[in-house]
């Protein structure tokens, strides 16, 4: 389990997406409701809101019930900073922030968005957000 007061001895801040924006789509399926992830490597705050912007232009993601994100970048002076953004789907970002922290990445930005099929999951939805860092993570260390 992830502890506040922990101390990293490193930082993954150096990893390789094979495209600009990596997307894997229907990441997860659950009582209808789908799940997909997107992934981008940034390095200033700025590019942030752009990302953002740019994504709610594609229908797809337009249309989603929840794009919930959470990002962090590494700053010239060595300090981090984080943040996290529910979209509606309360506590969603917390869980994509922790997955962060946990691998412990730098200048990431993760979006799981959210198509909502009127079955509710309870803290299920929570699992399932967690479960698609999760899968994301491990494809990339491969």
């Amino acid at each position: 389990m992830f502890n506040e007061q922990q101390i990293s001895l490193w930082i993954w801040e150096n990893f390789e997406l094979p495209e600009n924006k990596y997307v894997i789509y229907d990441i997860i399926i659950d009582r209808k409701s789908k799940y997909t992830l997107v992934v981008f490597k940034i390095h200033d705050k700025q590019e942030i809101s752009w990302i953002l912007k740019d994504l709610k232009k594609d229908p797809y993601f337009a249309k989603a019930t929840h794009n919930s994100y959470a990002w962090r970048i590494l700053q010239k002076n060595g300090s981090i900073l984080e943040w996290k953004n529910d979209d509606g789907e309360t506590w969603a970002g917390m869980c994509i922030l922790r997955e962060i922290q946990r691998e412990n990445w730098v200048n990431i930005l993760i979006i799981v968005t959210r198509y909502f099929w009127w079955i509710k999951l309870e803290s299920d939805r929570f699992k399932n957000v967690i479960q698609a860092c999760k899968i994301f993570f491990e494809k990339i260390k491969k």
